[in-house]
């Protein structure tokens, strides 16, 4: 065999001998040096992840605390609100009371003053108008006296409101000043006067009936 013969052969063999492996090129080998080191991650990652945690936890805690601290504040707020709202309506309600007991008193007075002895019936129907029955059965028993008087002396008189107040609050009852401008004319004074009388008036409050009037017509000296 020639030695060209024999280098072919040689080149054949060697070519077999490194297959396919010999097109890929020389393998990298990893070693130690060249891996990902995640030994190294592994504690970092877990200390971030429990650092995460309690955070986490904290600020649930405080997101806790400031709901309930929330929830405090607003239940006291409301509290003093429905608080606040109860005492107005009170005030409110005592208030219409007041002026209510102001205007019976105002109109019975200003009635009580309206005389004309030539028909005494209104003025008798307005003194037993919304008073008690007591008061009411004092009015009946003394009307024939009041009639034979004020007819003799020919009474005549109107009334005109000037103001009125509360003078007090007790017992669930009102007492009520009124101040009315009465002109009366009679036999004795034809031309007319005028004077200031006052009225006290007490209502109770239960069923908004005159209970008293203290002193009836009481004519005031200065007008």
């Amino acid at each position: 065999m020639s030695d060209d013969s024999k280098s072919a052969q040689t080149e054949v063999e060697q070519e077999a001998e490194t297959g396919p492996e010999a097109e890929t090129g020389p393998e990298v080998e990893t070693g130690p040096e060249t891996e990902p080191a995640r030994g190294a991650d592994q504690p970092e990652r877990a200390g971030g992840l429990r650092s995460w945690s309690r955070l986490t936890r904290s600020l649930a805690v405080a997101c806790a605390v400031l709901v309930v601290a929330l929830a405090v504040v607003v239940g006291v707020t409301v509290n003093r609100m429905n608080g606040l709202q109860t005492d107005l309506d009170a005030e409110r309600a005592a208030s219409a009371d007041a002026r209510h007991a102001q205007q019976i008193a105002v109109e019975y007075a200003v009635a009580a003053a309206r005389i004309d002895y030539r028909n005494f019936d209104p003025w008798f129907a307005s003194l037993r108008r919304g008073v008690a029955d007591k008061l009411a059965g004092h009015f009946s028993t003394s009307e024939p006296a009041l009639r034979d008087l004020l007819g003799q002396l020919q009474w005549v008189s109107t009334g005109t409101l000037v103001g009125s107040d509360i003078s007090a609050e007790r017992d669930g009852s009102y007492d009520v000043q009124v101040f009315v401008d009465v002109t009366t004319s009679n036999v004795q004074a034809p031309d007319g006067v005028k004077t200031t009388a006052l009225y006290p008036i007490t209502i109770d409050k239960g069923n908004w009936r005159i209970t008293d009037i203290s002193g009836g017509v009481a004519p005031l000296p200065g007008k």
